[in-house]
């Protein structure tokens, strides 16, 4: 090892000797005595993962689903549990007999059993030691908040922030403001609280490789009439959905690949709001697919892959018609053939975030990434009614006749039209951080016109120009 190098890893004998990750090396050597044995390597990261991969392998029979960390240099196994404590006389025990497991093989281990990815991470690295598992059982996960900052699996950059600031512990991370912490320092540190509280799903990559569920056919003679390419795919598309219902999967996204005479290549690609194995339903969407299709030459090869695989939703027969499962699919399939027909890109949905501006409080996203939008506590913080029906996208400017300087309006002007004020409410004051960028400060009045109208007016303070923002309905 050159100098200037860092302990990455150590093993019992430098760990009593006072050798610490992340120490120099030179430092490192003066802490060993003259009769020690010291032998040291550069890290090889493929190796190390690989290892790690075996040693998982190996602990297979203590999970269903077993994978490593999504991290560049992996250092932990992720195991699911579910099920399985009761094979081994409950959670504790089976964290015991893995731990005895491991040592057998003379590994060093920290071993953690909680509800979340997240939470038994921290509870494995800050709460386990040498031969002495932890359990958190489930609902207690406030255990984990005096536990350092470290513990929510954050970039070193960010933690070096949070430590400017003295921020020491998870608790005083959750005591912050979730939209100050997203604007300060990113989306993931509000990912990771999530995750430690089980409010955002976090997965396992197994290590064993995910089957794929793929059919191909290739043709002696290349086809090009529009009907015998669909009944090529039709064929295809049932012996896909043969692989796939057996299991209870459906997919999410489909892939049917068509490969021409002059080697070129074009592609029928779906995206779903739900898992689905319904033929009938798919077989729709890819005509709708098929008709945008301009093929320079005749269809020789053509390959059907399902790239998203998930279990299809259980749900119970409904009784009477009418209830809100049906509606609810329903949607679903008619969300799917909006996107086949306009685009995923223009089919669209609202998500409230937690903003006090009115124009950045709402976010437009794809239907497919509804899911992973982020959670916000805004509905429990502003009422609906407060809030305009119809809100414009950008303020439209007004001009305004006021009885008093810093008053409500009497009279507004917009495009030539003239509104007169029967009534106007008291201000109410929305400003936003110094650290947002643009800043805000704003003095907004709920109006009624002469006519009945309700309008939502604002005078910005720092210039006193008056804007119309949306109407009440």
């Amino acid at each position: 090892m050159q100098r200037g190098e860092f302990v990455r890893y150590g093993n019992r004998l430098a760990q009593k000797r006072g050798v610490r990750v992340g120490m120099p090396v030179s430092e490192a050597r003066t802490f060993f005595q003259p009769r020690d044995r010291i032998i040291m390597e550069a890290v090889q990261s493929p190796q190390d993962r690989q290892a790690l991969i075996e040693l998982a392998l190996r602990c297979e029979r203590f999970s269903f689903r077993i994978g490593l960390e999504d991290t560049d240099r992996p250092e932990s196994i992720l195991m699911d549990v579910t099920g399985v404590a009761q094979f081994f006389s409950g959670e504790q025990a089976l964290a015991e007999e893995l731990d005895r497991a491991l040592s057998n093989k003379r590994y060093h281990s920290r071993i953690a059993i909680s509800e979340t990815i997240g939470s038994a991470w921290a509870a494995a690295h800050f709460l386990a030691g040498s031969h002495q598992p932890v359990v958190i059982p489930a609902g207690e996960l406030h255990r984990l908040e005096p536990l350092p900052v470290m513990g929510l699996r954050l970039d070193d950059s960010t933690l070096a922030k949070l430590q400017r600031l003295g921020i020491q512990t998870i608790r005083q991370v959750l005591d912050l403001d979730r939209a100050s912490l997203t604007r300060r320092f990113g989306a993931e540190i509000v990912t990771r609280l999530d995750q430690l509280k089980g409010r955002r799903p976090e997965s396992i990559t197994p290590c064993h490789p995910l089957p794929t569920y793929r059919v191909e056919r290739n043709l002696e003679e290349g086809i090009s009439h529009p009907e015998a390419i669909e009944h090529l795919w039709s064929l295809l598309l049932r012996q896909l959905l043969d692989l796939l219902t057996p299991k209870c999967l459906g997919t999410r996204h489909l892939e049917c690949r068509l490969i021409m005479e002059d080697r070129t290549s074009q592609s029928l690609s779906l995206r779903l709001c739900e898992a689905t194995s319904d033929q009938q339903h798919i077989t729709d969407l890819l005509r709708f697919q098929q008709e945008k299709l301009r093929l320079p030459s005749p269809v020789i090869t053509l390959i059907m892959e399902a790239l998203d695989v998930s279990p299809l939703e259980a749900a119970q027969q409904e009784l009477f018609d009418g209830g809100t499962r049906g509606h609810a699919r329903q949607f679903s399939m008619l969300v799917n053939r909006l996107s086949s027909r306009l685009g995923a890109e223009a089919v669209l949905v609202p998500c409230l975030l937690p903003d006090p501006v009115p124009e950045r409080a709402v976010q437009m996203h794809q239907v497919s990434d509804v899911n992973s939008a982020e959670s916000t506590t805004f509905p429990a913080r502003f009422h609906g009614v407060d809030r305009p029906t119809a809100l414009f996208p950008e303020p439209r400017p007004v001009e305004v006749i006021a009885m008093l300087p810093d008053g409500p309006p009497a009279v507004l002007f917009w495009q030539g039209i003239r509104f007169d004020i029967s009534y106007s409410t008291e201000p109410e004051r929305i400003e936003s951080g110094w650290w947002d960028g643009e800043y805000v400060c704003r003095d907004y009045y709920r109006v009624e016109t002469a006519s009945g109208q309700w309008l939502w007016v604002f005078r910005r303070l720092q210039d006193h120009c008056w804007f119309w923002h949306g109407e009440f309905f």
